[in-house]
């Protein structure tokens, strides 16, 4: 069975892709908390408008046609990719550098309390599918 097509699973698998995303770029901005000129960056946050417009011309998530009077789109799938952008941490230090570690430390916090739910989230619905394979 492809899980990629369950789309609770599929749309909790790219939050999670996301996340992992904006950890990985919040743990490059503490590591660059002390270059010069270095301003910090995050992850551009998906929108539902920019990924009704995306799956329109076939870029990510794919628009459902749950009734026959909705138009349908067709998409030909693809991986998501999330672009950095700048994001400094308010006022530049004597070397320019614009990077909080307080800041970056409470991004990171909240990203990985939210990885903890989705994944939690994940488990369950695995957990909800494989109760519902058995019959019980």
């Amino acid at each position: 069975m492809d899980f990629s097509k369950i789309p609770l699973l599929s749309g909790l698998a790219a939050r999670l892709d996301f996340l992992a995303a904006r950890s990985s770029v919040i743990a490059q901005n503490i590591a660059n908390a002390d270059t010069p000129g270095y301003a910090a960056k995050d992850i551009e946050k998906p929108s539902f408008g920019r990924m009704a417009r995306s799956a329109a011309t076939g870029a990510t998530a794919p628009m459902r046609v749950s009734d026959p009077r909705h138009i349908a789109v067709t998409n030909s799938g693809g991986s998501a990719s999330y672009r950095a952008v700048s994001a400094p941490d308010g006022e530049a230090s004597l070397t320019g550098n614009q990077v909080s570690v307080e800041t970056q430390a409470m991004k990171l916090s909240e990203t990985r309390q939210d990885y903890a739910l989705a994944a939690s989230l994940y488990r369950k619905g695995l957990a909800m599918l494989r109760l519902a394979a058995r019959g019980q």
